[in-house]
C-alpha cells in the first residue's frame, strides 16, 4: 500500500496490526484519524468485505471525514461501509429490529432531546406522591436519568441499589418519564444505547446477524465512551463463527473531558485489562505543535493520577527564538480581553489571516468581555456554539409539525403547533383533547379526529380539532405516497397557513431571517430521498457538526467545543483558580483530574504560538489566584532551564 510510506514506525505498527483487540493510545496532533482510515483500507485490502466493517465515531463530522477519506484511497472499494456516530448506526439498529421486540415500540419512532426531554422530565417530578429529599429542577432529574442509562440501569435496578436517596426518588421519575417516552413511541439520546444493548443480550438472534453483518468494528474517540457503549462494543465483538475479535479503537485518555456526558475516562485506561490479549501501541509523534507547546501541555498532564501521561515529541522544529509561548497577567477580565485584541491586530498586521486564530475560555458568559473588545478594535468574530440553526423557533415549528406527520405518537409534537397559526385550539382544548386520548388509548392526532372527542370542545376548537386532523391525514398520504421531504414541507408550511402567520409574528426586521430559515430548511429537506431519513439525520446533528464559516474572522468557543480543532494561534483566557480549574470542580479529586485534562486539551489546540492569560479578579471585590496550571507550566519550565 503506497500509503504507507508516509507512517512513522509506529503508526504504520498501528495500521498493520494483527486482527484482535488493538488499543491506539494517539496524542493530540499524531494523526489518529490517518491511522483509522489506512487500518479500514488495509482490512478491505487483506480480503475483508466493506460491508463486513462498521466505524464508530462521535460526531457526523468525524464519520464523514472518514468516508470522504477512504473514498480518496479507494474509491469505489469501500462502497458498502458503514461509518457513523454510535447514535446513528443504534438508531438504524433499532429501526430495523425493535418492532415487536420491546415493548410497543415500532420503527418510526421519535427522538426526543432539548424541550421535549424537559417537559416530560418536569411531568414526571410533577407527578411524584412523595416528597424529594431535596429542591429537584427537570434538568437535574434528566442528568440523573441519563447517568443511570449510561450504567445500563433501569428505574427498578436504580432504585434497588443507589445509596443516594436523590436518586432513589429520581428513579420513580425515571420510571414514569420512560412510560411517557414508550407512549410516544420516542426514545432519547441515551435510550439508543440502552436499548440497542438490550436487543443485544435479550435477543441473541439480532446479535447472531450483527455479528455475521459487522466482522471488524472500529471506535474512534474511546476515551469519550461510556459504559454503556463500550458494553454494546463488548458484545458486537465478541468471537463469532470461529473468527476471533476484531476490535481496533483509538483514544487518549489525556483527552477525555466529557464526565458530564457520563464519559468514563477509566474504560480506555483499563482496554488491557479488558481485553487481556490486547495489544497496546503509542503514538507520542505530534505533527501539529511546536515543542514549547508539547512541554507546557505535558506540564500540566504530567501531574494526573487518573491517566497516564504520556509526552509528545513534535516532528517539526521550533526555530531558535521563535516565541512560542507567552504568558500575561491582567488587573481584570477587561484588561485580559483588550490585550487579546491588541495581540490578534499584532498577528493580523504581519499578514496572518483571522480564522487562524481562536480565543478559548471555561464558561460561556466569558466570551462578553471578550466579545466587547473585540468589537471595539473592529476585529471580525464568531462565537461558535451560539443559537444552532435547528435551535431557531420558527425551525423548530416546522419540524414539529413534520414529526407529528411521521409519528402519529408524538403528542409533543403535535402540541407545539396545533395552534400554530391560532386555529381555536386553546392550552384548554389541548389539554381536553388528550385527556380524552389517555382514557380511551389513543394519541392526540387520533383524538381530534374522532367525533366524540370534538364534541368536548367549544365549536370553534373543535372545527380546529377537525381541520388539524384533516391536514394530517393529508400529509400522512403525502409522506406515505411519492411526496418528497421538500415538497411536503413545502405543502405543510402552506396549508397549515404558518407561512401567511409569519408577518403578523415577526417584526419587519425579523421576518427576512425567519423566511430565511424556512427557505435553508427548505433546501436540506432536498437533500433527502425519505421524511424519516431528514428527521434522523437532524435529531442527530450535534454542535460539533456546525458548519466552519469560511470568513476570515477570530473564532470564540469554550475549550470542551474546541476539543478536535486547531488554530495557528491559540488564546486560553481565564487562568485562574475558580475559573480553570472551575470553582465546581475544586471539590473532588476526579473533578480536578478532569479541568486538568481539558486544560491539556486547550494548549493542544495550538500549532505555532500560544497565549495564556489570567486575572486577580474579574468582579468587583473578587481575588483570584493564578491557576495551578499556571505554575506547574512555570515550574516545568524552570525545571528544563536547570538542566
Amino acid at each position: 500500500m503506497d500509503a504507507l510510506r508516509g507512517l512513522n514506525p509506529e503508526q504504520r505498527a498501528a495500521v498493520l496490526a494483527p486482527v484482535g483487540p488493538v488499543l491506539v493510545r494517539a496524542g493530540a496532533g499524531s494523526g489518529k484519524t490517518r491511522v483509522l482510515t489506512l487500518r479500514i483500507a488495509h482490512l478491505i485490502g487483506s480480503g475483508a468485505r466493506p460491508t463486513q466493517i462498521l466505524a464508530l465515531t462521535f460526531t457526523n463530522k468525524a464519520a464523514k471525514e472518514m468516508r470522504e477519506r477512504l473514498r480518496k484511497q479507494l474509491g469505489g472499494r469501500s462502497r458498502g461501509l458503514l461509518a457513523g456516530t454510535f447514535h446513528a448506526v443504534c438508531a438504524r439498529i433499532l429501526r430495523e429490529q425493535i418492532a415487536g421486540r420491546i415493548g410497543s415500540y415500532t420503527a418510526d419512532f421519535s427522538i426526543y432531546a432539548g424541550d421535549e426531554q424537559l417537559q416530560l422530565a418536569a411531568a414526571a417530578l410533577d407527578a411524584a406522591t412523595e416528597r424529594p429529599p431535596v429542591l429537584l429542577e427537570p434538568d437535574e432529574v434528566l442528568r440523573r436519568i441519563s447517568r443511570a442509562k449510561s450504567r445500563l440501569q433501569t428505574p427498578r435496578i436504580m432504585a434497588r441499589f443507589s445509596p443516594d436517596p436523590v436518586d432513589r426518588f429520581i428513579a420513580g421519575c425515571y420510571r414514569r418519564y420512560q412510560r411517557a417516552l414508550e407512549q410516544a413511541n420516542a426514545l432519547d439520546f441515551d435510550d439508543m444505547i440502552l436499548l440497542t444493548h438490550r436487543l443485544l443480550t435479550e435477543h441473541h438472534e439480532v446479535l447472531d446477524e450483527l455479528q455475521d453483518r459487522w466482522h471488524h468494528v472500529l471506535v474512534d474517540e474511546y476515551q469519550d465512551t461510556d459504559p454503556s457503549q463500550h458494553a454494546m462494543v463488548e458484545l458486537l465483538t465478541r468471537p463469532a463463527g470461529g473468527r476471533p475479535r476484531s476490535l481496533f479503537v483509538v483514544g487518549d485518555g489525556m483527552q477525555s473531558i466529557y464526565g458530564f456526558r457520563n464519559a468514563d475516562h477509566s474504560i480506555i485506561t483499563r482496554f488491557a485489562e479488558d481485553f487481556p490479549e490486547s495489544q497496546v501501541i503509542e503514538l507520542d509523534t505530534n505533527y501539529r505543535s511546536r515543542q514549547p507547546i508539547l512541554d507546557a501541555a505535558f506540564a500540566v498532564i504530567r501531574h494526573s493520577k487518573a491517566v497516564a501521561p504520556m509526552p509528545l515529541r513534535a516532528a517539526g522544529v521550533t526555530v531558535p527564538g521563535e516565541r512560542c509561548l507567552l504568558i500575561h497577567e491582567s488587573k481584570d477580565g477587561r484588561e485580559e480581553a483588550e490585550q487579546i485584541a491588541r495581540s490578534i491586530n499584532e498577528l493580523h498586521g504581519q499578514g496572518r489571516q483571522l480564522r487562524e486564530m481562536a480565543i478559548l475560555y471555561r464558561t460561556r458568559h466569558m466570551s462578553r468581555t471578550i466579545e466587547a473588545a473585540l468589537r471595539h478594535a473592529q476585529i471580525p468574530y464568531s462565537v461558535r456554539g451560539s443559537v444552532g440553526f435547528y435551535d431557531r423557533a420558527v425551525v423548530r415549528d416546522a419540524l414539529s409539525f413534520l414529526r407529528a406527520v411521521a409519528n402519529p405518537a408524538d403528542n409533543l409534537s403535535l402540541v407545539r403547533v396545533a395552534n400554530l397559526p391560532a386555529r381555536g385550539l386553546s392550552a384548554q382544548a389541548i389539554a381536553t383533547l388528550t385527556a380524552f386520548g389517555a382514557q380511551n388509548g389513543l394519541s392526540l392526532s387520533e383524538a381530534m379526529a374522532r367525533p366524540e372527542g370534538q364534541k368536548l370542545l367549544s365549536p370553534k376548537a373543535a372545527e380546529g380539532a377537525r381541520r388539524m386532523a384533516a391536514l394530517l391525514a393529508r400529509w400522512r398520504r403525502m409522506a406515505a405516497g411519492t411526496a418528497s421531504p421538500d415538497h411536503l414541507l413545502a405543502d405543510v408550511l402552506e396549508q397549515s397557513g404558518y407561512m401567511a402567520a409569519l408577518e403578523s409574528r415577526f417584526s419587519p426586521e425579523d421576518l427576512p431571517d425567519a423566511r430565511g430559515h424556512l427557505q435553508e430548511l427548505m433546501a436540506a429537506a432536498e437533500e433527502h430521498d425519505s421524511l424519516s431519513a431528514m428527521l434522523q439525520e437532524i435529531a442527530l446533528f450535534t454542535n460539533a457538526d456546525q458548519k466552519e464559516s469560511e470568513r476570515d474572522q477570530v473564532q470564540l468557543l469554550t475549550i470542551h467545543a474546541a476539543k478536535g480543532l486547531e488554530w495557528a494561534f491559540v488564546f486560553v483566557a481565564g487562568l485562574e483558580e475558580k475559573t480553570l480549574p472551575h470553582e465546581r470542580s475544586l471539590g473532588t479529586p476526579d473533578g480536578i483530574e478532569e479541568e486538568r485534562r481539558l486544560c491539556y486539551v486547550a494548549l493542544t489546540r495550538a500549532a505555532e504560538r500560544l497565549y495564556l492569560s489570567w486575572a486577580p479578579g474579574r468582579s468587583r471585590g473578587q481575588i483570584l489566584k493564578p491557576s495551578r496550571f499556571l505554575d506547574e507550566i512555570l515550574a516545568y519550565g524552570k525545571e528544563r532551564a536547570a538542566r
